[in-house]
């Protein structure tokens, strides 16, 4: 292990795909904070690096190669959290890819065979990946950024508009069955799982439809930092909604 004695003290977050969109507003509100050092989970370094040089001066972000759909880079990563720091204190689940990834003649097969790979699988290869190091920590937290529309009660509300993603809507309502399965597995008292939702957020993933992303940010922070949040849950920045 070769962490400065400062930076051991310090509350180790790892988010994944958090050098845009919602992941980057994650990554600028926890980074506010002296007590966190943020690891920026980013496919590239280089895309990571031109993120944080965004950043105000002064403020320490570590960039770190991941890409959750590569059992290797996944791999990698871990061992590179466990030479610098031996433990891991929060893993926010965020990277993932939704319908408008896609051009307009691709299969339903490849819809949902690339957003689950991603959304779900890549999600649970990587907190597998982690749980060891997670394991270390004195209040370990692991977070999924899911989505309202894997809320079963809202999407049969007839009331509520409907969203035509169903590999997309699929894979949030499965994240959120990850998440409470993670959560009964990992039962010390210590542990604290739970899925969030930053809502409709104006960035690339939704090609700028919806509000602004840094309070899409704010629940995933929350939870991160134990302001709020027992285990189980499914919130948004109102509380816990319906599954």
């Amino acid at each position: 292990m070769s962490s400065s004695a400062g930076e051991s003290s310090k509350t180790i977050v790892l988010i994944s795909g958090a050098n845009q969109g919602v992941g980057f507003e994650i990554v600028k509100k926890l980074s506010e904070d002296p007590n966190f050092h943020i690891l920026m989970g980013t496919r590239s370094l280089s895309n990571g690096q031109a993120a944080i040089s965004s950043l105000p001066d002064g403020v320490v972000v570590e960039p770190i190669e991941l890409d959750v759909t590569s059992d290797p880079s996944i791999a990698a990563a871990a061992d590179v959290v466990a030479s610098k720091y031996g433990r891991l204190d929060v893993l926010i689940n965020n990277a993932g890819i939704g319908p408008y990834a896609f051009p307009a003649e691709a299969s339903t097969r490849e819809r949902f065979t690339r957003i689950f790979s991603t959304n779900v699988t890549g999600a649970a290869c990587l907190t597998d990946a982690f749980i060891p190091l997670l394991q270390k920590s004195s209040q370990p937290r692991i977070i999924f950024v899911s989505s309202g529309v894997g809320s079963l009660t809202l999407t049969l509300d007839p009331s509520r508009a409907g969203v035509d993603a169903p590999a997309y809507k699929a894979s949030k309502a499965a994240m959120n069955m990850l998440m409470a399965t993670y959560a009964t597995k990992l039962t010390e008292e210590k542990w604290r799982v739970n899925s969030c939702t930053p809502r409709l957020s104006a960035t690339a993933f939704t090609k700028g439809v919806g509000r602004d992303p840094s309070i899409g940010a704010i629940i995933a922070c929350r939870l991160a930092t134990g302001e709020v949040g027992g285990t189980g849950g499914f919130w948004d920045n109102e509380g816990t909604i319906a599954w």
